[in-house]
C-alpha cells in the first residue's frame, strides 16, 4: 500500500496523470472496503418481514378486529437468513395508538409493539415497519361490534426436492414449486390458476391448475448462468381477491455440497457410530424413553471414508410421525457445523406412542437418511420438563463475566400439576475444561420446581444438563436442558468491523458534518460480545467521541469534521477493545494449544485489514496503533496504545494472548492473556471543489484547473467521438458522495455516462467516467454548427465545479 503522505503533484500532463493515478491505487483499505453499501461483491440481503397477531401475541386468521380490541404488531429483521440484534425499527399506523414509535431488534431479531384501538376506529389501514431503506407492510381493520367477518382463502408456496422442503439447490439440479390453496373453511380448491415467478433459474412453465388436493407444481430448473438467491412467488386471483405466497431460495454451483463418499451416522466420544442417529447422552442401542413434554438432543454426523468430518455447510431435515402430525416439534431444518448437525425434539402431545425421528440429507441428488425410534411415555406421576436457563451464556472463569447459570426443571404429576417433594437428579453430556454442576440432586419445592448450577471452566464449548426423576413404578423417567453456551465473554480480532455511514463527506471545507461510525464485535463462536463491551476510538483528522459500549454486539459514535484535516484529505479512525487474538482452530477443542501450529505474522496489526481464513495457529499482534498513511507498518510518529505501560512499542511476543490457552510454553499470563484488539477505517474528508478533466484519445480536450489550449474538435455527420471525464476532490481523492454529475450539449446526441450519483467509497484516487458526442445532423441540413459541451459537477451543500469544450459539427 503507497505511501500518502507528501507533497500533491501538479499534473501537466493529462495521460501522464492517468497513469499516476492507476499507479497510486491502494488495495483493500479500511474495513468497509470500496464499496460497503453499493452492490459490489456485496454479501448482505436483509428481510424485513411484518406479522399483525392477536393481543397475546398468537397467530390469527385474518387482520378483521373488534374496534376498542389491541393487537400485537411483530417485525422480524434479518441478514442471510441469520436474526440480526440491536437495530431500531421504526413503526407507524394510519389507525389506532402505537405503544412505542420504535424498538430494537431482540436476541430473535424481532421488535414487537403493541397497536391499541377505541371504538370509534371502525375503518381499514396499513402499519409500516422500516428499517433503514427496507420497509414491510401489513393491513387491518377494526369492525364495529356488529360486522360480519369474511375469511379469506390461503395459499402456500414450498420448495421441494425428492420430496423433503429445501431452499437451495445445485445449477445441474431442478426443484418443484408446489402451492397448496385452501378455502376459508380450510378445504381444497381445485381447477384454479396459479401464476408462478422466478427470480432465478428456469420455469418449466409458469401456470398450472390446482389439483383436487388444491395443489399446484412446475418445475424450477438451476442455471449457472444465474447462481445466487432470490425469491419465487406464486399469485392467485380470485375475484377482487388476490392472493401472493412467497418462498426464498439460493442456486448454488453445480459442484457444491459433493463428496465422493458421505457416510451418516454419529460420534460417541472419538468413535463413528455410522448408520444411526445420535441421542445426546445415550448410547446407540440404548431403549430411550422421554417423558411426556420432555425433549432431547439427536446429533448426525456427517464424514468421509475416512471418518474425517464433512465441514462444508449441509442442510439436514429431521422429521417423525409425531412431528408430522402437530403432536410434537423439533428443529426441522438445520445447517451442519463442522460436519455436525444438531436438533432438539419436543413432545407436545404423542405421549403413549413410539415415534421414529428420521434425519435426512440430499448429496449428489440422492436423499441419504438415518432413523432413530424412541418411546414417549405416557404424562403420569414423575413427567419432568425443562423450564429455563439464566442466562443462557456464560464465559471461561478469569474473564470478567458471568461464569454461572441457573437451570430451572420441573415435576408434573398425571394431571400436569406441580408436583413437589420429588428427589431429581442432575448429570453434565461433557465435563470439557472443568465444567461443574451443583447441586447435583435435589427436591422439587411446592411448585414442582427445582433448580441446579452449572460454572464454567477454561475451555469454551456447550453443554446440556440431563435430570433425572424416579417414578412410583421405579421407572427413571429424564429430559435434557437447551444447549447452554460457554464462551470466552471477550471478543476476537477476527470478529471485529468497523463501518461508517458515509466514507467521503464533504467536510475538507465544511466543519460540523457527522458521520455514524459503527462497531460490531463478536467472540470466538461470532456471538455477539458481551453487552457492556468498551470501545475506544481515536481520529487523525476531525473530532470523534471517545467510546462507547456494546448492546447485542453493536454500538455507534459520531465523527464531526473539523480541524486538523490532511493534505491529502484522507484520515484513519482507529476503534480498539479489550479481547483477545485471532485463532485458527485446527483440532476443534475450542482452545488454543501446540497442535494449531505457531505464531502467525501476517501484516494485519494495523486494523486495516482481516486475517484470511484457511490457515492455521494464531495471528500475533503487535501493540494497536493508528496507521495514519496507511501502508501496514508503525512509524516513529504514529501514537499507540501501551497495552503493558512499558512507554515502548511492541511488536508481537509469540504468545497466543487469549484466555482459552492451554499450550505448555505459549500462553500469554496476567494481562497479556489478553490484547488490544483493533479495527481501522479511512475517511476521505472530500473538498467541495472538483478538479475536472476532458480527455479524447489520450488527448487533453479541456480541464478546469490548468490551463490548456483546447484542440479543434470535428465530427462527421453520423459520425462519433468518445470522451473520459476524469473527476476528483483537490487532493485527487473520490469527490462527496451524494454529488451529482451532468454531461450536457448544445448540440448532437450524447451517450454513455451523462448523469452520475457519486457513491459513499473511499476508494483512493480520481473516478472516471466515458461518453460519447454524436453528429446527428442529417444530409440535408445546412451549414456547419458548433456543439458546447458542459460538465457540471453539483456537491450536496450545493458548490459547482464546471469544465466546457467546443466541438464542430460539419
Amino acid at each position: 500500500m503507497a505511501h500518502r503522505k507528501g507533497k500533491l503533484v501538479h499534473i501537466i500532463f493529462l495521460a501522464f496523470m492517468l497513469v499516476f493515478l492507476n499507479s497510486c491505487k491502494k488495495g483493500v483499505s479500511g474495513a468497509n472496503g470500496d464499496d460497503p453499501f453499493g452492490g459490489g461483491g456485496n454479501t448482505n440481503n436483509y428481510s424485513l418481514t411484518l406479522q399483525i397477531l392477536d393481543v397475546s401475541c398468537q397467530s390469527v386468521t385474518d387482520h378483521s378486529f373488534t374496534a376498542g380490541d389491541s393487537l400485537c404488531v411483530r417485525a422480524k429483521l434479518t441478514n442471510n437468513g441469520s436474526v440480526v440484534v440491536g437495530q431500531v425499527v421504526s413503526f407507524t399506523a394510519e389507525l389506532g395508538s402505537l405503544s412505542t414509535a420504535s424498538k430494537l431488534t431482540d436476541a430473535a431479531g424481532i421488535a414487537q409493539v403493541t397497536l391499541t384501538s377505541s371504538a370509534a376506529d371502525v375503518a381499514a389501514a396499513t402499519i409500516v415497519a422500516q428499517y433503514a431503506e427496507l420497509s414491510a407492510n401489513a393491513n387491518y381493520e377494526f369492525l364495529s361490534a356488529g360486522t360480519v367477518v369474511v375469511t379469506q382463502p390461503s395459499v402456500t408456496l414450498a420448495l421441494l426436492q425428492n420430496g423433503q422442503n429445501i431452499n437451495r439447490f445445485r445449477a445441474d439440479e431442478s426443484a418443484i414449486l408446489q402451492v397448496t390453496l385452501l378455502d376459508a373453511q380450510a378445504q381444497a380448491m381445485a381447477n384454479t390458476i396459479v401464476t408462478f415467478m422466478a427470480q432465478r433459474g428456469d420455469l418449466a412453465i409458469t401456470s398450472a391448475l390446482t389439483n383436487a388436493n388444491g395443489v399446484a407444481q412446475v418445475t424450477l430448473a438451476g442455471s449457472t448462468a444465474d447462481l445466487g438467491a432470490g425469491t419465487a412467488s406464486a399469485q392467485i386471483q380470485l375475484g377482487d381477491i388476490s392472493l401472493v405466497a412467497s418462498v426464498n431460495y439460493e442456486i448454488q454451483s453445480a459442484n457444491s455440497n459433493t463428496q465422493d463418499t458421505i457416510r451418516l451416522g454419529y460420534f460417541a466420544g472419538d468413535v463413528f457410530i455410522e448408520n444411526a442417529l445420535g441421542i445426546i447422552g445415550e448410547t446407540a442401542d440404548a431403549n430411550v424413553e422421554l417423558s411426556a413434554g420432555a425433549t432431547l438432543g439427536f446429533t448426525l454426523a456427517l464424514v468421509d471414508q475416512n471418518d474425517q468430518r464433512i465441514l462444508s455447510q449441509t442442510p439436514v431435515s429431521f422429521s417423525s410421525s409425531c412431528v408430522s402430525n402437530g403432536l410434537a416439534a423439533i428443529d426441522q431444518q438445520v445447517n451442519t457445523i463442522n460436519g455436525i448437525a444438531q436438533s432438539t425434539f419436543e413432545d407436545l402431545n404423542c405421549g403413549g406412542n413410539q415415534d421414529v425421528v428420521t434425519a435426512s440429507v440430499l448429496v449428489n441428488n440422492s436423499l441419504m437418511s438415518v432413523s432413530r425410534t424412541i418411546s414417549i411415555l405416557p404424562d403420569s406421576v414423575g413427567s419432568i420438563t425443562f423450564v429455563s436457563a439464566d442466562p443462557n451464556q456464560i464465559v471461561l472463569q478469569g474473564t470478567g463475566g458471568n461464569t454461572i447459570s441457573t437451570l430451572v426443571f420441573e415435576v408434573k404429576g398425571s394431571l400436569g400439576n406441580a408436583l413437589a417433594q420429588q428427589e431429581v437428579t442432575f448429570s453434565l453430556n461433557t465435563s470439557t475444561g472443568g465444567l461443574s454442576l451443583s447441586p447435583d440432586k435435589g427436591f422439587t419445592n411446592s411448585q414442582g420446581q427445582i433448580s441446579t448450577r452449572v460454572t464454567s471452566g477454561n475451555v469454551p464449548t456447550s453443554v446440556r444438563v440431563t435430570a433425572h426423576v424416579t417414578a412410583s413404578s421405579g421407572e427413571i423417567l429424564r429430559t435434557q436442558s437447551d444447549l447452554l453456551s460457554i464462551n470466552t465473554g471477550l471478543p476476537d480480532q477476527n470478529s471485529f468491523t468497523l463501518s461508517a455511514s458515509n466514507l467521503n463527506p464533504e467536510t475538507n471545507n465544511i466543519s460540523g458534518q457527522t458521520v455514524d461510525i459503527v462497531a460490531r464485535l463478536a467472540d470466538t463462536f461470532n456471538n455477539p460480545a458481551p453487552d457492556g463491551t468498551a470501545v475506544s476510538f481515536t481520529t487523525e483528522g476531525g473530532i470523534i467521541e471517545p467510546s462507547c459500549t456494546t448492546v447485542a454486539g453493536s454500538c455507534s459514535v459520531i465523527w464531526t469534521s473539523a480541524n486538523p484535516r490532511t493534505p491529502d484529505h484522507r484520515i484513519t479512525i482507529l476503534a480498539t477493545a479489550i479481547g483477545h487474538e485471532t485463532l485458527f482452530d485446527a483440532n476443534g477443542n475450542n482452545s488454543y494449544d501446540n497442535a494449531d501450529g505457531p505464531a502467525l505474522i501476517d501484516n494485519t496489526d494495523s486494523g486495516l485489514e482481516s486475517s484470511a481464513y484457511g490457515l492455521t495457529g494464531f495471528v500475533d499482534y503487535s501493540e494497536a496503533w493508528r496507521d495514519d498513511n496507511a501502508n501496514n507498518l508503525k512509524d516513529a510518529s504514529e501514537i499507540f496504545l501501551d497495552y503493558n505501560s512499558n512507554g515502548q512499542f511492541d511488536g508481537p511476543d509469540g504468545l497466543f494472548n487469549g484466555p482459552q490457552c492451554i499450550s505448555d510454553s505459549a500462553c500469554g499470563q496476567g494481562s497479556a492473556a489478553t490484547v488490544h484488539i483493533r479495527q481501522a477505517l479511512e475517511l476521505v474528508m472530500s473538498s467541495s471543489e472538483s478538479l475536472l478533466d476532458v480527455v479524447s484519445n489520450g488527448m487533453a480536450i479541456a480541464s478546469n484547473h490548468p490551463n490548456i489550449t483546447q484542440p479543434a474538435l470535428s465530427i462527421a455527420r453520423s459520425e462519433s467521438l468518445s470522451f473520459d471525464l476524469i473527476y476528483s476532490d483537490t487532493a485527487a481523492q473520490p469527490i462527496p458522495s451524494g454529488s451529482t454529475i451532468i454531461i450536457s450539449s448544445t448540440a448532437g446526441l450524447l451517450g454513455g455516462e451523462i448523469n452520475i450519483l457519486a457513491r459513499s467509497t473511499n476508494k483512493t484516487g480520481a473516478q472516471q467516467a466515458k461518453f460519447t458526442l454524436t453528429n446527428s445532423r442529417s444530409d440535408d441540413t445546412g451549414n456547419a454548427t458548433t456543439a458546447t459541451v458542459s460538465v457540471l459537477v453539483t456537491t450536496p451543500s450545493g458548490v459547482e465545479s464546471t469544465v466546457s469544450f467546443v466541438v464542430t459539427l460539419p
